[in-house]
């Protein structure tokens, strides 16, 4: 089975195992939305390079849920700087290590860890534990990304302007996520098959002119067109994107949509 049939087929385990790593981290729900779809992403991208990788020598569930556990610890490196033990917990040896970084790190409570911890050492009893949190000392508080609250937003605008400004941040949010995976994807294409896509819609040209200027034969260039806009639809399902909705999106708000198939921008 080809790399993208792998993906096709397996949408579901890809969502469980994705589900399952969210829930085990506790990110919140627009946050485990987001980091689904940046997922997905990763998993498509490259021609399914990550795919490719499984050697199918254990489940594929497995595979993909050490590959999203790599891909939130990448995440949060990059939100919030790589994370580094103290020295009082790497004196304590593994258990230090862990119990640090699920306690400090994680936010999680003792009693939380203490599963976890007991698989290094099935001996150690609570009260130990909380005398090791003891000593880990004051950390300085780590950077973390915080979502503007929406409701305060929206009340700086007048009521009858609400709806509007929302729809309008909803159009920018979506052609900014849609823009990244078609320019992601056509940029892995080859030139011929990128080249017809941004004469047909960012040129506007017709398929007649397009097959004119190409030189190629006009009947089979409407499959053509057909079969990639497939591939383009497929990959915006992939991150969680409906394509119709971005559709009544642009019908609102039109000048906000731009999936960089305009040659001139390109």
């Amino acid at each position: 089975m080809d790399a993208e049939s792998l993906f096709t087929a397996n949408v579901s385990v890809i969502d469980r195992v994705i589900g399952e790593v969210c829930r085990a981290a506790r990110l919140p729900e627009d946050d485990a939305d987001d980091f689904a779809a940046s997922v997905r992403l990763a998993l498509i991208e490259n021609d399914y390079a990550v795919l490719r990788r499984w050697e199918e020598r254990g489940t594929l569930a497995g595979y993909l849920s050490v590959v999203v556990r790599r891909l939130l610890s990448d995440r949060r490196d990059r939100e919030r700087g790589r994370w580094r033990p103290s020295g009082a917990a790497e004196r304590m040896g593994a258990c230090g290590v862990l119990l640090e970084t699920l306690v400090v790190r994680d936010g999680r409570t003792v009693d939380e860890a203490l599963p976890l911890l007991h698989t290094h050492d099935p001996s150690l009893t609570r009260a130990a534990a909380e005398a090791m949190t003891v000593r880990f000392g004051a950390h300085a508080r780590r950077p973390r990304v915080v979502a503007l609250h929406e409701a305060a937003e929206e009340s700086l605008a007048s009521s009858e302007r609400a709806d509007r400004l929302v729809l309008a941040r909803e159009a920018r949010r979506l052609s900014r996520r849609a823009s990244d995976v078609v320019r992601r994807t056509v940029e892995l294409w080859p030139d011929e098959d990128a080249a017809i896509l941004r004469f047909r819609f960012g040129s506007a040209m017709s398929v007649a002119d397009i097959a004119r200027t190409l030189h190629l034969r006009q009947r089979p260039l409407y499959r053509r067109i057909d079969a990639l806009l497939a591939k383009l639809r497929a990959a915006l399902l992939a991150i969680g994107l409906d394509t119709s909705v971005l559709l009544d999106i642009a019908g609102e708000a039109s000048q906000e949509m731009d999936f960089g198939l305009d040659e001139r921008k390109t």
